[in-house]
């Protein structure tokens, strides 16, 4: 076996770089400022450089382009963009550019934000969280509903004399009020479900404690309660200005039925 010893090889004239017609093999490390032919970037290891069917070590920060990356994990610090994923197994926040598609199992938004809360879409139905409670409204401290348990409200106890002529306040919870919440041009409906027992009924609203102009379905408030059955009493809130008040900028709609 022959052996060269030599702090540099170059061609014959000593211009430039000698010639391999027939390929080179290296056993260990070879490093390089850059990689030609099918190879190109920065590498400090290959296995087969020429056609680069196994690329190892790679280090540094070189722009690489590939026809096909398999790997059983990947992680990326910075944003991933890519035009045609099959699957995303995400635990934290995705943000898709116009909408996201679930095909086999879920859902479909085409654009925008959608935030759910309560709120369910099974095999066509759309169901929402309503807020049952073992007990009567009016006991309930400062007859507070808060809209972060649901937009339905169910109390099935039957209501005592305590709880005739009740006015019933309305927020998001004693936090948070419904006018930081609600925007210009949004609306919300809230359903509050009682049982009259002919002595409780709701036939006033507040808002975040402050008063409202109610306006009642059928021109006047409730003025007595039900024999019996549930009272479903249905509240419609519409921003409609934003001044900030309340009483300027909420149309509160109201309905009471009873049903025996």
């Amino acid at each position: 076996m022959s052996r060269i010893r030599a702090d540099r090889i170059v061609d014959r004239v000593a211009t430039g770089a000698p010639l391999f017609p027939n390929g080179a093999v290296v056993t260990g490390v070879a490093t390089a400022t850059t990689f030609s032919g099918a190879l190109s970037g920065n590498a400090t290891s290959a296995t087969t450089a020429t056609t680069a069917t196994n690329a190892q070590g790679l280090t540094g920060t070189p722009n690489i382009t590939i026809g096909n990356l398999v790997g059983a994990a990947a992680t990326f610090t910075g944003v991933l963009t890519y035009e045609d994923v099959t699957n995303i197994d995400s635990i934290g926040i995705v943000t898709a550019r116009t909408g996201i598609k679930v095909l086999t199992g879920g859902i479909a938004v085409s654009a925008g934000i959608s935030t759910f809360k309560g709120a369910h879409f099974d095999g066509g139905l759309l169901k929402e969280k309503a807020n049952i409670v073992a007990n009567r409204l009016s006991d309930v401290t400062g007859v507070h509903v808060d809209l972060e348990n649901g937009m339905t409200h169910v109390y099935t106890t039957d209501e005592n004399v305590g709880g005739a002529s009740l006015a019933v306040n309305l927020r998001v919870s004693s936090s948070v009020e419904l006018m930081d919440r609600l925007a210009l041009g949004e609306t919300i409906s809230i359903s509050i479900i009682t049982k009259p027992a002919g002595a409780g009924y709701i036939d006033e609203f507040t808002v975040d404690g402050a008063a409202v102009t109610e306006e009642w379905n059928g021109g006047t408030a409730p003025a007595a309660a039900a024999a019996g059955g549930y009272d479903l009493n249905t509240i419609q809130i519409t921003r409609i200005a934003s001044t900030g008040t309340e009483n300027t900028d909420l149309l509160v709609q109201c309905n009471n039925s009873n049903f025996a």
